[in-house]
C-alpha cells in the first residue's frame, strides 16, 4: 500500500497541468510542510471548482484517502468541501 503523503503527492502531481500556477504553488505549500490534509483540501478545492479531473482519476481511491484524512469530518478551507467533493467525483463515474 502506498502511503499517504505518496499517495497525495501523485494526485498533486496528476493534477498539475489542470491547476493555476497560483493554485498548485498553494497546494505544493502545505504539502511541503507536511499539512497533507491542507494540501488534499485545497486540491479537492481547484480541482472542483474547475469541474475536471487529472488523469487516471479513480474516485474511489481520492475518498479513502479524503477520509484517512478525515475530511468527512472536518475541513479547514470550505466546510462543504466534502460534499461538493462526492458530488464531482461521482459524476466523473457517470462518464
Amino acid at each position: 500500500m502506498v502511503p499517504s503523503d505518496k499517495r497525495l503527492e501523485m494526485y498533486i502531481i496528476s493534477s498539475k497541468e489542470l491547476l493555476s500556477i497560483e493554485g498548485i504553488k498553494e497546494v505544493e505549500h502545505y504539502f511541503n510542510h507536511s499539512e497533507y490534509e491542507m494540501a488534499f483540501e485545497g486540491l479537492l478545492i481547484e480541482l472542483t471548482k474547475l469541474g475536471m479531473y487529472p488523469k487516471g482519476f479513480n474516485f474511489l481511491e481520492w475518498k479513502a484517502l479524503g477520509e484517512r484524512f478525515n475530511l468527512d469530518k472536518e475541513s479547514v478551507f470550505d466546510e462543504s468541501i466534502w460534499g461538493k467533493f462526492l458530488i464531482w467525483g461521482k459524476a466523473y463515474s457517470i462518464q
